[in-house]
């Protein structure tokens, strides 16, 4: 009974512990698109994104996504925020707190689209 106990323990914290550095790779990143976003760096930021969310979107934290759109929105890169947008869609309804970013890329897309002469398709 006891080393049933040891093993089902273990198990619990090797999953923990995978899980938290996998948390914490994932703050590192968005902090970095963070950093490159508040210099202006935008395509950059865009371009960590896309090698991270090659890997798996799934992995892509609430933190990371946002970066991704506000980096979208900075550039009006209506290509890209649309590719995201697909990617993340199932988890809308279930997390909201990506849905301002999203928002508020389209509005912006929408503003400069209307005052603008040039077509973004």
């Amino acid at each position: 009974m006891s080393n049933i106990l040891i093993t089902n323990f273990l198990r619990y914290v090797i999953l923990v512990g995978r899980r938290l550095a996998t948390t914490q790779s994932n703050v590192n990143i968005g902090d970095q698109m963070k950093m490159l976003n508040d210099n202006k760096q935008y395509t950059k930021a865009l371009e960590l994104f896309d090698t991270l969310s090659k890997q798996n979107i799934d992995k892509c934290s609430n933190w990371i996504i946002i970066q991704a759109l506000k980096a979208c929105t900075e550039i009006n890169d209506v290509q890209h925020g649309s590719q995201i947008h697909n990617l993340i869609s199932s988890r809308l309804k279930r997390d909201p707190y990506v849905l301002p970013s999203l928002i508020h890329f389209y509005m912006k897309l929408a503003y400069f689209s209307r005052n603008s002469s040039s077509s973004f398709v």
